[in-house]
């Protein structure tokens, strides 16, 4: 059954406070005066479907929560924002996530049109107590990550797609400029599912790590509306426990292991074995022993490895210094030391071409959207101002999406000429 016009203006006024804006602010986005947004609010004036669909978009809603005959739910980011103390005063990133959520929504929409669903997350998580000791939390965010790669038979490859990965366990990933001080976000929400939001301005390695760390939540922490990690709550127990969970999903205890022989490192100085001797007398049971001593040193790891470790696994060098030391392949003497010669690590990166890089990484939900709108529009399922549309909404130009069409063989969009009578 439809809603009442009183109904449909009501949840226009919540939905526009629950995103904190002015009636002016409303007015400015729909190109329209305050008036007319007061007079939507309060029944007087019936509001277009061109205008309820701005304002949807506007408010991080889909356009079926205002017209269908359902409770209408809390705004996510409202709710995450409740969750997280001082972030909500900030309307640049409030507006951010509002248009992260719109492109899951038509990204969503796409794949419903083509036949293409999203794949289901309802069996994503880990029951674990929540932690009372850091100890509890690290032991925890290990436990979960060495059952995560072994579900998703990631034997220890590294795992530099990790956007591909979740994307492929029904998360929706994606990115955004944030404060330098959040690292990435968690939301869970009742329409789109499970969505793992990290901080665009950040480099590569740190990325990497905030999209596994945010991973962790979405496994871990259901239950709540979301979680925003920043520097300032590092030391609580549930981020302690999502890092744990990072950095072991990123860098398994086997892989660092393996990769650490094929470097000629991480083995004992001093080595011996014991072969039994199956010819011995019952009873009298003896074996064969035999001891190897490598030259002094050889065994240590200095920048160099590091650097080829962190490289491998797609992670910074401190994130790969912290895990070979929880791994005991450093002695905290050795790893004061290292972690003291970032610069230098820097350098190695370079001239060993060891560096960070984006090129094969992929983040943004933009490319995604990209390629189910050309496919939908292929197909004829939107149109193409549609297609247009969307790709506005994914930050690229019109010129780029009519140049990509003709090469395509699809020629510019037809203009109807008035010839003279």
């Amino acid at each position: 059954m439809p809603i009442t016009e009183a109904e449909l203006a009501r949840r226009l006024r919540d939905a526009r406070e629950n995103c904190a804006l002015t009636q002016q602010q409303a007015a400015d986005a729909l190109e329209i005066g305050r008036t007319a947004v007061a007079e939507l609010e309060a029944g007087r004036r019936s509001v277009t479907s061109l205008e309820l669909v701005r304002l949807a978009r506007l408010y991080g809603r889909s356009l079926q929560e205002f017209v269908r005959d359902e409770a209408f739910h809390e705004d996510p980011v409202v709710a995450l924002f409740r969750a997280t103390p001082g972030v909500a005063d900030d309307a640049h990133m409030s507006a951010g996530l509002r248009e992260c959520l719109n492109l899951c929504r038509e990204v969503s929409r796409l794949e419903e049109m083509l036949g293409m669903p999203h794949a289901e997350a309802a069996e994503l998580r880990y029951a674990f107590e929540i932690p009372a000791t850091r100890w509890d939390a690290i032991r925890q965010g290990r436990s979960a990550a060495e059952r995560e790669r072994n579900r998703l038979e990631l034997g220890v490859t590294p795992v530099r797609e990790i956007a591909e990965v979740l994307r492929g366990q029904g998360v929706r990933v994606s990115e955004h400029d944030m404060p330098d001080d959040i690292s990435g976000l968690f939301v869970h929400s009742r329409e789109l599912g499970l969505i793992v939001i990290v901080n665009r301005t950040h480099a590569p390695t740190r990325r990497l790590f905030s999209c596994a760390h945010e991973f962790a939540h979405a496994l871990l922490d259901r239950d709540q509306p979301g979680k925003i990690s920043r520097e300032s709550n590092r030391e609580e127990l549930q981020e302690v426990r999502a890092n744990a969970f990072a950095a072991h999903f990123l860098m398994p205890e086997a892989g660092v292991r393996g990769f650490l022989r094929s470097l000629g490192k991480g083995e004992s100085s001093r080595q011996v074995a014991e072969v039994f001797d199956a010819a011995t007398d019952a009873g009298r049971a003896e074996g064969v022993e035999a001891q190897k001593r490598l030259p002094p040193g050889s065994q240590e790891l200095d920048v160099h490895d590091v650097v080829a470790i962190a490289y491998h696994f797609g992670v910074s060098y401190d994130a790969a210094l912290y895990q070979l030391l929880n791994l005991k392949n450093l002695t905290r003497d050795r790893f004061d030391a290292l972690k003291g010669r970032r610069d230098q690590a820097a350098l190695v990166a370079k001239a060993l071409r060891r560096e960070a890089s984006t090129e094969d990484v992929h983040w943004s939900l933009a490319e995604q959207i990209l390629a189910l709108a050309f496919e939908a529009f292929r197909r004829e399922e939107i149109s193409r101002m549609k297609l247009v549309e969307l790709a506005g909404q994914a930050g690229v130009a019109r010129d780029d999406i009519d140049r990509a069409l003709e090469a395509e063989g699809r020629g510019p969009e037809p203009v109807d000429v008035q010839l003279p009578e």
